[in-house]
């Protein structure tokens, strides 16, 4: 994943993530890396790898080095999760909705809301390691 270069076929101008250059069509290089504050939008088995754009192999490099340095923190993604499924809806959800349509369970939606009011430690419990 981190290794994986690609360079883009033509289409429409992107931006650099790193320096915010605009990239000229096919000429953009991509790459993935582990992100928690990153929900796919279709494919929850893609959340926390975002895809990357750099103008060149250096800054790729440059961006995987930094999400590599970057903790991954399990709470942030479902938080991501969270806000992603708060987002197609106008009016709250109750606690078992959340659960149907994050796919987290009870510990991870209160471990992530202490996580986002920034009390208490990072869960260990059972739960932890799902969704």
């Amino acid at each position: 994943m981190d290794g994986d270069l690609l360079f883009e076929d033509a289409g429409p101008p992107a931006f650099c993530d790193l320096c915010r250059a605009c990239i000229a069509p096919g000429q953009a290089v991509s790459g993935q890396v582990r992100d928690s504050s990153f929900a796919h939008p279709v494919d929850p088995h893609q959340d926390g790898d975002r895809m990357v754009i750099s103008c060149c192999v250096d800054h790729l490099a440059e961006l995987q080095r930094r999400f590599r340095e970057r903790p991954f923190v399990a709470e942030e993604l479902w938080v991501a999760k969270i806000d992603q499924v708060m987002q197609r809806h106008h009016v709250g959800l109750s606690n078992e909705q959340l659960v149907r349509e994050t796919g987290l369970n009870l510990v991870q939606l209160e471990a992530a809301a202490r996580w986002c009011l920034g009390v208490g430690p990072p869960v260990d419990g059972p739960g932890a390691d799902e969704g």
